[in-house]
């Protein structure tokens, strides 16, 4: 299937490694020009030319901090700049969850608002600024990436974060619709990526994960990241304001 991304131009935040890297490199193959960025100049530029070398596209790189508005304006502004244009934008830019407590009696006042700037105003802010790029072409597809923690209950700051996402979701697609730009939303579960590999590092752990899902294997980045590209390409036309959960089928509730 020709999903017709050939020349298109991307930027995907958290770029330099796990699901925002999976996603840059599938991209790139199908042809996409792409602006990856991260806080880490040597792991991004480490990445940026991986990258170059095995698809043959043009892959930029550019620090950035999700935390800062005139990081992400100056962000934005460059990559439209290097590449011509920003056809896409996969947020994907945010802390990774796990890392510090967030029971109700534990979390801390500093976490959640740092999960928020980040993630929720972080991704708010790099929409609005892409936006103008996409209306002035009048074709664009933003996918968010969210979490499933805002399905279960227990981590505050990560169920609340990912919960605000798919509001910003749906509220974005209703004002950049009639402009021919289309926003979704994806729940990765727990996916195998760098960062999985720290924090489990046991192969029987990994296992008992896999048998909580319905494949009986843990999601891939890459998984995730071929769900992105379809939903970035010119066929999903009849997909917006949706949220989309990618996680091996785990759990039993229903959702309709």
């Amino acid at each position: 299937m020709d999903l017709q991304l050939v020349g298109k131009k991307a930027l995907i935040t958290g770029g330099s490694r796990g699901i925002g890297k999976a996603i840059a490199r599938q991209l790139a193959l199908e042809g996409v020009d792409c602006t990856i960025c991260s806080r880490n100049e040597e792991a991004l530029q480490e990445t940026a030319n991986e990258l170059r070398k095995e698809t043959g596209r043009n892959i930029y790189a550019i620090t950035a901090n999700m935390g800062d508005l005139h990081s992400i304006e100056n962000l934005v502004n460059k990559a439209a700049e290097e590449m011509g244009g920003i056809d896409i934008l996969i947020n994907n830019g945010a802390r990774v969850s796990g890392g510090e407590p967030e029971g109700f009696n534990e979390v801390s006042d500093e976490l959640i608002l740092k999960d928020f700037e980040e993630k929720f105003m972080g991704y708010f802010r790099c929409t609005r600024a892409v936006s103008p790029y996409m209306k002035k072409s009048g074709w664009g597809r933003i996918v968010n990436i969210s979490g499933t923690a805002a399905r279960t209950g227990g981590s505050i700051s990560a169920g609340a974060r990912n919960v605000s996402v798919v509001h910003l979701t749906k509220t974005s697609s209703m004002e950049l619709g009639k402009y021919g730009i289309n926003v979704n939303a994806v729940y990765p579960g727990i996916t195998m990526t760098e960062t999985t590999k720290e924090r489990i590092p046991k192969t029987e752990d990994l296992e008992k994960i896999a048998e909580g899902n319905a494949i009986n294997r843990v999601v891939k980045a890459e998984d995730i990241a071929n769900v992105v590209t379809f939903l970035v390409s010119p066929l999903s036309v009849a997909i917006t304001g949706d949220v989309i959960s990618v996680n091996g089928g785990a759990g039993s509730s229903v959702y309709y």
